[in-house]
């Protein structure tokens, strides 16, 4: 077994890891416009985030409503 084996591995790993580090170096500045473009897409998030929760908490409440109509009778 050669004596340089054991260290190709952590050695490529290094390697590939630092040529992802220069790509990600090199990448285009941000623009204006970018940044104004992904402060959108959060704020539509967000809005989705909220349109959903008032969903779910609507549809439990239609849940509990319906549960009550069919056991209140019973108790």
């Amino acid at each position: 077994m050669s004596a340089t084996f054991p260290f190709t591995y952590p050695r490529r790993v290094a390697l590939s890891a630092g040529l992802r580090l220069v790509r990600w170096a090199r990448r285009p500045a941000v623009t204006a416009e970018d940044r104004r473009f992904s402060a959108q897409r959060r704020r539509r998030a967000k809005l989705r985030e909220l349109a959903r929760d008032e969903w779910v908490q609507e549809q439990r409440n239609r849940d509990v409503a319906k549960y009550l109509y069919r056991v209140r009778p019973m108790i």
